[in-house]
C-alpha cells in the first residue's frame, strides 16, 4: 500500500507526539507515588513499629523510592479514598481511582531512600493534586532538615504549602544557604471544614525551579482552563552562585535530613504544619518541567488533534504550490 507524501508526514506528526507523551511521563522522574494499592477505605499498609521505614506506597517512576506511612493505626495513618480529582491522569491516560486522606492528627509520610535524601538537584519540579482542610501551615510534600538556611536556621530544606491566608506556596533553601520562595496571593485555595469534604476543592500544583526561576502554578479542578503561573520569582537576584536544592542538615529522634514528605512538613527539628485532608498524585523530578510535562497538561488526544491539524494545514499549502 502506498502512501502519501501528506500521509506519511500526518503519520510522522502522530508517532512524535504519542512518543514525547511517553517520554514526559518519565523522563526526569525520581518519584512518583499515584496512591493506588488501595482497597478503598482501607489503611495504607504498614507492619513495622511506628516511625519505622517500610515503603508499601509504589513509586511509579520505576526507581524504587517508595513512600512510607508513619503507622497503620488511625491517629497518624492514611486511608485509601475514592474522592478523586479525575478519573484518569491526563499526560499518561493512566486510572486514578484512590486518593489518600489522613485518619488522624499526626499525618507524615515519608521517604527512605539514600539517593533520595542526598540529592541536590540544580532544577527540580514538584507536583501533587489536594483537597486540603481549612488550616495554617499545610505542606504537601515537604524536605526535613535543620539549621542550612541563613535567614532563620529553624526552616526545613523545602516547603510545597498552603500557608494561614490560603495562598500557595514553594519556599527551599539552596546548597549555599539561601532561601528563595514564590509565594501567591491571599484565597488561591479554599479548604472544607472537616468532616464536610462534599465542600471541598480539588486542586493541581507544580512548582517549578529551572536555578534561576522559582514558579508556582495552580490548576483549580473545579474552575477549569488548565494550569495559571501564579507567581514567578527571579532566583538570580538572591546573590546566590549555586541555587541547587540543599540535602539539608541534621537529625533527630524521628528524622534524618534530606528526607523527603508527603502531609507534612518541619520547623525547628519538629515534625508540624501537617495537611489535612486528600492528597494524590505527588511526583518529584529532577528537572525543570514545561507546563505541558504536568500531569494534568492538555490531554494527549488535544496535542494529536493539534499536530494533525498542523500536518493537514502543512499538506494543504504544499498542494497549493
Amino acid at each position: 500500500m502506498q502512501v502519501s507524501k501528506t500521509g506519511r508526514f500526518i503519520l510522522g506528526a502522530m508517532v512524535a507526539v504519542l512518543v514525547c507523551q511517553v517520554g514526559m511521563a518519565v523522563a526526569g522522574t525520581v518519584a512518583y507515588w499515584r496512591f493506588e494499592e488501595g482497597p478503598a477505605d482501607g489503611m495504607v499498609a504498614h507492619t513495622l513499629g511506628n516511625g519505622v521505614f517500610e515503603p508499601t506506597v509504589v513509586d511509579y517512576s520505576g526507581n524504587g523510592n517508595g513512600l512510607s506511612a508513619w503507622t497503620a493505626e488511625g491517629w497518624a495513618g492514611e486511608a485509601y479514598r475514592t474522592d478523586v480529582a479525575a478519573s484518569t491522569v491526563r499526560l499518561t491516560g493512566a486510572a486514578n481511582n484512590f486518593s489518600v486522606q489522613n485518619t488522624g492528627g499526626y499525618p507524615g509520610m515519608f521517604t527512605g531512600s539514600e539517593s533520595m535524601r542526598t540529592m541536590t538537584p540544580s532544577a527540580f519540579t514538584i507536583e501533587a493534586s489536594f483537597m486540603p482542610e481549612n488550616g495554617g501551615y499545610r505542606t504537601i510534600v515537604g524536605r526535613d532538615s535543620q539549621g542550612t538556611a541563613t535567614i532563620d536556621g529553624n526552616l526545613a530544606a523545602m516547603y510545597f504549602q498552603i500557608i494561614p491566608n490560603n495562598a500557595v506556596a514553594v519556599k527551599f533553601c539552596d546548597v549555599q544557604g539561601v532561601w528563595h520562595e514564590a509565594i501567591s496571593a491571599a484565597d488561591a485555595v479554599a479548604g472544607f471544614a472537616y468532616p464536610d469534604s462534599a465542600a471541598g476543592h480539588w486542586y493541581h500544583m507544580a512548582a517549578v525551579s529551572d536555578g534561576q526561576k522559582l514558579s508556582l502554578y495552580l490548576n483549580d479542578v473545579d474552575a477549569g482552563g488548565g494550569y495559571k503561573l501564579l507567581v514567578s520569582t527571579d532566583m538570580t537576584t538572591s546573590g546566590s552562585t549555586n541555587t541547587a536544592l540543599t540535602a539539608g542538615l541534621g537529625s533527630g529522634g524521628d528524622w534524618v535530613a534530606g528526607t523527603w514528605t508527603v502531609g507534612r512538613g518541619m520547623y525547628g527539628g519538629g515534625h508540624g504544619d501537617r495537611a489535612y485532608g486528600f492528597i494524590d498524585e505527588v511526583r518529584i523530578s529532577d528537572s525543570a518541567l514545561g507546563v505541558n510535562e504536568f500531569l494534568y497538561a492538555p490531554e494527549p488526544g488535544s496535542l494529536i488533534a493539534l499536530a494533525l491539524f498542523g500536518a493537514l494545514a502543512f499538506g494543504r499549502r504544499r498542494a497549493l504550490k
